[in-house]
């Protein structure tokens, strides 16, 4: 079960894949979606199995993701 949810600003996000390279749990995965300046994004893909522990906000080096963990 999911214990928190993560929110990815896609403005933000200069595709460099550290949360999908630090998330222990592989719940963020590069996709072939680009954004507006052509770098990939990276996606929520299995929310089931995020521990909301924060590993992928604390590496993102452009401040691009929040975590909300459920109480």
């Amino acid at each position: 079960m999911a214990k928190g949810v993560i929110q990815i600003e896609e403005n933000r996000c200069m595709g460099c894949g550290f949360c999908e390279m630090f998330c222990n749990k592989g719940c963020i995965e590069m996709t072939s979606r680009v954004s507006q300046l052509g770098l990939p994004l990276p996606d929520f893909s299995n929310p089931e199995d995020c521990s909301a522990c924060g590993m992928c906000a604390w590496m993102c080096p452009h401040v691009a993701i929040e975590v909300y963990k459920y109480v």
